[in-house]
């Protein structure tokens, strides 16, 4: 859902809406290159929920997510472009200047056209969006996410990258230093920015707050491999939140994880991590 994806989608919504049509996106899960290649690590920018929750924000009237599987993956460029537009019947199909489609990925956009003209329907083709000469992708986005480099990927989504899933109980550890905070579930193979500490903010139903944000294995605790944790210090804030949905926007990583000799010098560098990021917050980084 990168600035490319949003120009194309702005455009969908604009001209469905000014002929009283309805703005349809239709996407994949798993992605093809999840199943092609068969990747188990962490690859995914947004979940299905993350990303129909900012296509309604977008004025998406419809987010159709297609199974993506062995049998859809072999079926040939036009049946695919007939079985949906025997369901569907759309009047236009906006893609990207490199969207491939079909068995082998035989289709391209001038296929679509003519299968456009054979079917009756048309084809918006958007141009490459540049950012510093090179055209905005997901892969470029993933670099930097990986990298901890939450700052640099705002111009490139027009947001800040974000983290929606549960609160749910840990072990404690936090409420018993004085700093309680929540953990938070991801998606399956959702991307997690690289180990560390993050300012971000916190929305809460319709609460915004700033958050100190610890991901990672927690070695002052633990000295053996644990699961990658997401945890987060809410400042102002005490009601309880567990159970609920929330959604993390990381504007600025604040430092690696370390491992402190004692509960009190870790208590000490989360109190400074803490004012930071009250500042970073506030200050609108």
């Amino acid at each position: 859902m990168h600035i490319g994806h949003q120009t194309i989608i702005h455009q969908l919504v604009a001209q469905a809406h000014s002929h009283h049509q309805q703005a349809v996106v239709i996407t994949f899960f798993p992605n093809p290159v999840v199943l092609f290649k068969n990747i188990k690590t962490p690859f995914y920018l947004t979940s299905d929920l993350e990303k129909r929750a900012l296509l309604q924000e977008m004025g998406v009237d419809e987010t159709i997510i297609l199974p993506f599987d062995q049998e859809l993956a072999s079926t040939s460029a036009e049946d695919f472009v007939h079985n949906l537009y025997e369901k569907y019947h759309f009047d236009t199909v906006y893609i990207g200047y490199d969207f491939r489609f079909g068995a082998n990925r035989e289709g391209d956009a001038q296929k679509l056209q003519e299968y456009g003209q054979k079917y009756g329907f048309s084809v918006a083709i958007q141009n490459p969006v540049l950012q510093a000469d090179l055209p905005v992708s997901s892969s470029l986005i993933r670099q930097s996410i990986a990298a901890g480099e939450v700052e640099s990927v705002y111009q490139l989504l027009n947001r800040w990258y974000s983290l929606t899933g549960e609160v749910v109980h840990g072990d404690g550890r936090g409420k018993k230093i004085g700093i309680p905070t929540a953990n938070i579930t991801s998606a399956p193979q959702k991307l997690l920015p690289k180990d560390g500490i993050y300012a971000t903010r916190i929305k809460i139903d319709e609460n915004v707050r700033p958050a100190a944000v610890s991901i990672g294995v927690r070695p002052t605790f633990y000295d053996n491999l644990v699961p990658r944790t997401v945890e987060a210090y809410i400042l102002d804030w005490d009601v309880d939140i567990y159970q609920k949905t929330v959604t993390l926007e990381f504007i600025q990583r604040l430092r690696d994880e370390l491992k402190y000799e004692n509960a009190q010098s870790l208590t000490a560098q989360i109190e400074k991590d803490i004012l930071l990021t009250r500042e970073i917050v506030s200050n609108g980084k």
